[in-house]
């Protein structure tokens, strides 16, 4: 990812911290995602790569534990694991994927005001260590998705922490995070702390 900018130290404003995390395209990273689940006895764990092809155009590739490919482009998002043939729906029929995804492309996008139409948003810490709190405007949205936050440094992400109205978390870590070693009981603790910048990878 290219760096842009660099926020300001003290009291940060968020859309002059948004536009620093404009990319350029294509965007590619290595992830790690650690999902908990009330039905799951242990975190999911996922490996992989991300791109970001511009505005409402996203890839997503699983390579660990099992093979998968999901693509958003053209206002379809489309699904294909292992040798399994490829499902597509239109994102109008999953309105709630749909505003995450005008929110997630403002992002990468550096497009402030987009962002604000979509999600309220906080910002706090300096640029050597920042946060970023989205928070759904949505009523469709909120009704999944109560909170996304952003971790980073400078003018790279490090972590999105999404908290679902169910309960249930979500950490895509990348850039320098996403080498991180886990143990297959990882505590969202843990997950957490790494991503605050207060624990080693």
């Amino acid at each position: 990812m290219l760096l842009r900018a660099t926020p300001p130290d003290g009291a940060l404003d968020p859309a002059q911290l948004v536009a620093t995390l404009k990319r350029s395209v294509p965007a590619r990273t290595a992830y790690v995602e650690v999902r908990y689940s009330g039905l799951l006895e242990r975190p999911l764990i996922l490996r992989g790569e991300m791109e970001y092809l511009g505005p409402g155009r996203l890839a997503k590739r699983v390579d660990a534990p099992y093979h998968e490919q999901t693509a958003i482009a053209d206002g379809r998002a489309s699904l294909r694991r292992g040798d399994k043939p490829e499902r597509s729906l239109p994102l109008t029929q999953i309105p709630e994927l749909d505003s995450f995804l005008r929110g997630f492309s403002a992002l990468l996008g550096g497009d402030a005001a987009a962002l604000a139409r979509d999600f309220a948003l906080t910002a706090s810490g300096s640029s050597t260590r920042w946060q970023l709190l989205l928070k759904p405007r949505d009523a469709r949205l909120a009704r999944r998705v109560t909170s996304l936050r952003v971790d980073g440094s400078g003018s790279e992400p490090w972590c999105f922490r999404t908290e679902d109205a169910d309960g249930d978390v979500g950490f895509l870590l990348v850039g320098p995070l996403a080498a991180s070693t886990l143990s297959p009981r990882v505590s969202s603790m843990q997950v957490d702390a790494l991503c605050r910048g207060i624990a080693r990878k």
